[in-house]
């Protein structure tokens, strides 16, 4: 996703749903970012890369949720079921910004509402 864009370039925050294929082991790869980036951006050019192997981090366990393109569309209407009387909020389950504070923020505001809804019928 583009974090900011301006004149002098475009920070980009990549993720890699196999780590093997885009390995964050040498920090100074900029060929390879450059290669991984061709198919998605033609013509990129890529100065510096500066990466965290979050997966490999024992106090982190890995990064945020992150979907392949599609598979939010098909698992979404599920992470947002209600059982019952019992509903999940989540910052994954959020229509916008998952797994961001501003996505659990949404998601608890749609449970809040759902909760009113069921208890006033």
């Amino acid at each position: 996703m583009t974090y900011a864009s301006g004149p002098r370039g475009t920070w980009l925050i990549v993720f890699a749903a196999n780590p093997e294929r885009l390995p964050m082991t040498a920090f100074d790869d900029t060929t390879g970012m450059q290669e991984a980036l061709q198919p998605l951006l033609p013509g990129v050019e890529v100065e510096f890369v500066v990466g965290r192997d979050w997966a490999s981090d024992p106090l982190a366990l890995g990064t945020w949720c992150i979907y392949r393109p599609g598979r939010l569309a098909q698992v979404l209407p599920d992470l947002r079921t209600t059982e019952g009387r019992l509903l999940f909020a989540g910052a994954d389950s959020a229509k916008a910004w998952q797994s961001f504070i501003d996505g659990a923020t949404e998601s608890g505001y749609r449970a809040a509402r759902d909760i009113d809804n069921h208890l006033t019928g």
